[in-house]
Order: structure tokens, then sequence, then C-alpha cells
């Protein structure tokens, strides 16, 4: 076992690991770096409190305030698995997946960046201040987020607000780009009538 303090940095192949304190097992090649740590590989930036890093980096568990910056998109928790190679990481604990159209909220998040999509269960929150639209639900799965072409997937006590009106169901798929939306099954719409700016007639 090796131990370093002060500007450790371990680099395995494209990836460079960096922060405060490190720990490096050679027989396991096994990883433990704390304090301002930061994973940099192929465009994807994490940095976290710390990070422990597996099969020669690549698993990476990373833990408080972990932030994945990809592309167009982050995702955000106290607890993340990512696999660097496979582009996949598992928020755990409160996840936060956040791109240009929209940010996602939920207790359990998957990101495929690779696919472009994501999963979220458990207090899915989806809030967009571009479409305007609030929507929450169960289960989400949500395509775009790479931050082209965005497409939610909502199943389960959903129920979405967008423009003051509102449609709730058990599924309901939403498209960014157009702000349409499909539903199956037993829905309700409730349409808010916009407000006329236009005088009165007769008046003066």
């Amino acid at each position: 076992i090796m131990t370093a303090q002060g500007g450790v940095k371990l680099t395995q192949g494209t990836a460079v690991l960096t922060g405060d304190i490190g720990e490096y097992n050679t027989k396991t090649k096994e990883a433990v770096v704390t304090g301002n740590v930061k994973v940099v590989k192929e465009g994807s930036t994490l940095t976290a409190a710390e990070v422990r890093a597996y099969d020669e980096m690549k698993r990476l568990v990373a833990t408080g305030n972990a932030l994945l910056v990809h592309k167009d998109g982050t995702a955000a928790g106290p607890y993340m698995e990512y696999l660097p190679d496979k582009k996949y990481a598992k928020i755990t604990g409160g996840s936060r997946l956040t791109n240009k159209d929209a940010v996602v909220t939920s207790a359990v998040s998957e990101a495929f960046f690779q696919e472009d999509r994501a999963t979220a269960d458990g207090n899915v929150h989806i809030v967009s201040e571009t479409r305007k639209l609030d929507a929450v639900s169960d289960h989400a799965v949500y395509y775009g987020i790479n931050g082209k072409n965005g497409k939610a997937d909502l199943i389960g006590n959903v129920r979405a607000v967008q423009d003051g009106n509102v449609l709730t169901g058990n599924h309901v798929v939403i498209y960014m780009d157009d702000s349409a939306m499909d539903t199956e099954g037993r829905s309700k719409l409730v349409i808010t009538p916009k407000k006329s700016t236009a005088p009165a007639k007769g008046a003066n």
C-alpha cells in the first residue's frame, strides 16, 4: 500500500485522478483519494469529497457532493457509481440530472450517456423553465440527457403542468422540443383559458 498527501495525482490510461490525500494498493489496484477529488477522462469530469477507484479506474465510487459533468448534461448526488468506459452512472440517496432543457430530481437515477437516456425512480420531479413545464411521477425514462431531442416517459401518478394546463394520468409522454404530450389509459386534462388582453367592446 502506497500513501501520499498534498497534490496527489494518479494516472491510468486516459484517466487522471487528483486530490489531497491518496492511498493505492498495488496488489488489488484499488485507490482511495479524498479531499477536492477530481477525475478527468475523455471529456467527462467527476468531482467529489472522496473517490474509490477499482479495476484500474474502470469503476469509480464517489461520495460527498458527487458531480459528473458530461457533454451538455450533469449528474449529481451524495453517492454515485460511475463506469467511465461504459459512460454509465448510478446515483442513489437523491439524484439531480440537468441539461439545457430540464432538471430531473428523484430518489435514484441511472444515466446511460452513450444511449442518451436516463431512468429515474421515486419522487420524480421534472422542471423546465424554458418549456414552462412542471411534472411529477413515480418513474420516468428521460431521452435526450445530452441536450437534444428531449422526451420524458412518465409512469405512475403523473401530474404535468404546462402553461397552467394540468394533465394527470398513469402514463404520460412529454416531448420537450414541441411541448406536446401523449397519454395512455385513463387521464384527465384541465385547460386554463388564457386571459384576453384586448379591450372590451364599447370601451373608450
